[in-house]
């Protein structure tokens, strides 16, 4: 290929929107199976995105010991739970994979037993929100959300908050917390039961193009990192103080503002 190049006096790329010529030993980033976009810069920022915070993911549960727990909300088939769940297995981990929509549960619980993770890895078929009863799921496969409204294509699902179902396992600390509910962030995050259980990582993907259908805002997203001293950070290392767009955001990472001071002073404390 580098001959054919020379011959045709350079290569050329299309990437990111832009055409750019560049010599014929020029080693680009690329891989065959995982290209950059041809696109704008955000043309594939979920498949970019989810790519990222999967090995993100992956990098950190795998440094963790003495039986770690991990809550997957929003768990779907069961990708990250199942990978985890490996991951976790001869620390004797617990992971917590909730998805309310029952066609999706199914698949998942399968998926968790024909990798013999059964006893690591605890399927609840609930939704989580700050308030626990019975709601609406839109069975939208990997975009199942909540719903105020019944429809054909929707069914009737158990709604729980994390307290209870923290206490039900008698879980006192979390290492790490996934969210994607399709705008019900805020709900899952105020149903946390911050004063008594230690949590070390979350991992939110944000949808602020859906908030308003949960009835709060970007301020009310915006008043709740600052409460719990929370700073959020996307995949594309940009950190968002105020939420005054409704793009989607994708996954992002809520770091402790403490965190973030100490890695920043150099003393030796854990870093980003």
């Amino acid at each position: 290929m580098q001959f054919f190049w020379y011959l045709k006096g350079g290569r050329k790329i299309t990437v990111f929107g832009k055409s750019i010529h560049v010599s014929p030993y020029t080693i680009f980033p690329n891989h065959r199976r995982l290209k950059l976009p041809k696109g704008g810069c955000t043309s594939e920022i979920v498949r970019y995105t989810d790519f990222v915070q999967m090995h993100a993911t992956c990098n950190y549960v795998s440094q963790l010991q003495a039986q770690p727990v991990i809550i997957d909300i929003g768990a779907h088939h069961g990708a990250y739970a199942i990978v985890i769940g490996k991951l976790v297995e001869r620390w004797g981990g617990k992971v917590i994979a909730i998805e309310p929509n029952p066609l999706s549960w199914a698949v998942l619980v399968e998926n968790i037993r024909l990798n013999g993770l059964e006893n690591i890895v605890t399927c609840e078929q609930i939704a989580i929100s700050d308030k626990s009863g019975y709601m609406n799921v839109e069975l939208l496969d990997s975009e199942s959300r909540l719903s105020s409204v019944q429809s054909h294509r929707s069914c009737t699902v158990k709604v729980m908050t994390l307290e209870e179902v923290l206490k039900k396992y008698a879980i006192n600390h979390v290492d790490l917390m996934i969210i994607d509910v399709e705008g019900a962030e805020l709900p899952v995050l105020r149903s946390f039961p911050w004063q008594s259980v230690g949590i070390q990582r979350i991992f939110c993907e944000l949808h602020p193009y859906a908030w308003r259908s949960f009835y709060y805002t970007g301020e009310d997203m915006k008043q709740f990192l600052s409460e719990h001293n929370y700073r959020c950070f996307d995949m594309y290392l940009r950190e968002h103080k105020t939420f005054t767009d409704e793009a989607y955001l994708g996954p992002t990472l809520f770091v402790s503002s403490n965190l973030t001071e100490t890695a920043t002073k150099g003393d030796g404390g854990p870093s980003l």
